[in-house]
């Protein structure tokens, strides 16, 4: 009976171990798009909320994602490590569409970098309001 129970509980631990490994892990960031070509009607939206998201092909990344990405994932808390000028984040993370559709909008929205200038100014960071400064001056060039 105990052996039982031991290896019930070595099993348990090892698929637990596996899914958090699976959940963690890096994968490469990729850019995210609104789903705009959608055949059928989401049914469960709650449940399979990605349908409503893609990944963008290379014609369809946003002009300024790969300069700012770095700066929203900060801003945001995100973690991710860069290898070889690769941006790689956590795959529960990047699993998340509408959180990294969100990331990229943001990467081409003068509106939400001034938002942050503004609230750098607000806290007395000035190291970020000027690289902020520079950020939103290649907006305007």
């Amino acid at each position: 009976m105990k052996k039982k129970i031991y290896v019930t509980l070595i099993a348990l631990v090892l698929l637990f171990s596996a899914y958090y490994y699976w959940e963690n892990r890096y994968v490469e960031l990729r850019p995210v798009l609104v789903n705009e070509d959608l055949r059928e009607p989401v049914l469960f939206s709650e449940t399979s909320h990605n349908q409503l998201f893609k990944i963008a092909k290379t014609n369809e990344i946003p002009p300024n994602f790969y300069k700012n990405i770095k700066w929203v994932l900060e801003r945001e808390h995100q973690e991710y490590t860069v290898k070889n000028g690769v941006i790689y984040i956590r795959y529960k993370y990047m699993n998340d569409y509408e959180m990294i559709w969100n990331h990229t909008t943001k990467t081409n929205n003068l509106e939400w970098f001034k938002s942050q200038r503004k609230m750098d100014s607000i806290n007395g960071d000035y190291e970020s309001k000027e690289k902020l400064d520079s950020i939103i001056k290649e907006f305007r060039d």
